[in-house]
């Protein structure tokens, strides 16, 4: 495994996703713009623009190599934890899933990653709304991508990113018939978003609600334990 670079340069100027460079530099000219209008509109703008440039990073992850571990595939908070059927979308309207719903906020790294290997089997993409000025990720009017994923056990995993507040910031390449490793990158909610993943039903999450969790490391379950479902309190 090659090192994990923990310098102070990587710290200041890390890795950015290829996606946001277009928004960095739109940011960097409205900077400069509103600097010779009114400079302390172009502070403002300035710190605006390195707040973009951090959104955007992608920091590489240590995924545990353990072929039944589900990692996280978001970075951010678990807001709910709920049992549910599998999406209409997809045809699994019939069986039963938990689902494990991440909160990525506006200061977290956005970047998604799969939750365990596997092929992709079918994918939903809903453009949306431009703009439904509503942070509730059950919105009809917002941006949504839904795919599934089998594993080499047959087991159907759900991932589901939803836009909240306004649209068209979903970004990804992955295509029907791809197959995927653990903790690989396929796609980014730009400024935030949920990311749910839906266990299959016999499968029992490992992680509570509040936790934060870390794309690509944090273990959400493990499909080969018989652990109850994890509980947990605030101390």
């Amino acid at each position: 495994m090659k090192s994990v670079d923990i310098s102070l340069h990587h710290y200041i100027f890390p890795y950015i996703h290829e996606d946001g460079w277009k928004f960095i530099a739109a940011f960097a000219v409205f900077s400069l713009i509103s600097a010779i209008i009114w400079f302390p509109l172009g502070c403002a703008f300035f710190v605006l623009t390195v707040w973009c440039f951090y959104n955007f990073r992608d920091p590489d992850r240590v995924t545990p190599v353990l072929s039944s571990a589900v990692v996280a595939p978001a970075d951010g908070y678990i807001v709910s934890i709920t049992k549910e059927k599998g999406p209409d979308a997809l045809g699994l309207q019939n069986k039963n899933f938990t689902k494990v719903s991440v909160f990525s906020s506006l200061f977290d790294a956005h970047v998604n990653r799969i939750p365990i290997k596997g092929k992709i089997h079918k994918i939903f993409y809903d453009a949306g709304k431009s703009s439904t000025g509503n942070f509730n990720k059950n919105d009809l009017g917002n941006e949504k991508l839904v795919f599934s994923l089998r594993n080499s056990e047959n087991l159907d995993f759900v991932l589901q990113q939803t836009v909240v507040f306004c649209g068209k910031r979903i970004a990804t390449n992955i295509k029907s018939g791809e197959e995927y490793k653990t903790g690989n990158r396929f796609g980014i909610i730009r400024f935030g978003g949920y990311t749910d993943i839906y266990l299959p039903d016999k499968v029992q999450p490992l992680v509570c609600v509040g936790q934060k969790m870390v794309a690509g490391e944090t273990i959400v379950a493990d499909i080969s334990s018989d652990a109850p479902r994890m509980e947990g309190e605030i101390r």
